[in-house]
């Protein structure tokens, strides 16, 4: 399926990784690698990631050796997955969904 990043998921992407190039130098992984790997493995099984309890249209994916997440719903009609929201699950409580 096609996967699709709002423009909210792209600016928290930017600033996620920007935070985690920035704190996390000595990491090996880098939060675009992971994006990536994420975005391939979402459209290829987009019903692999677990379902998200309080809002079941949407499914989480955790992005490798982050504590970040990704929110996605698929649109089956459309053939599209979106990818909503990036969220560090630093922050405890789930985002704001649209």
């Amino acid at each position: 399926m096609k996967v699709q990043i709002s423009r909210t998921a792209r600016r928290q992407i930017v600033a996620l990784s920007a935070w985690w190039n920035e704190n996390r130098r000595s990491a090996r992984v880098r939060v675009a690698d992971a994006i990536h790997a994420a975005v391939g493995a979402i459209g290829e099984h987009p019903g692999l990631g677990p379902a998200y309890p309080p809002d079941p249209r949407y499914r989480t994916w955790r992005l490798k050796g982050t504590p970040y997440v990704l929110f996605y719903r698929v649109d089956d009609a459309a053939g599209t997955i979106w990818i909503v929201v990036a969220w560090s699950a630093m922050r405890g409580s789930g985002p704001e969904l649209p």
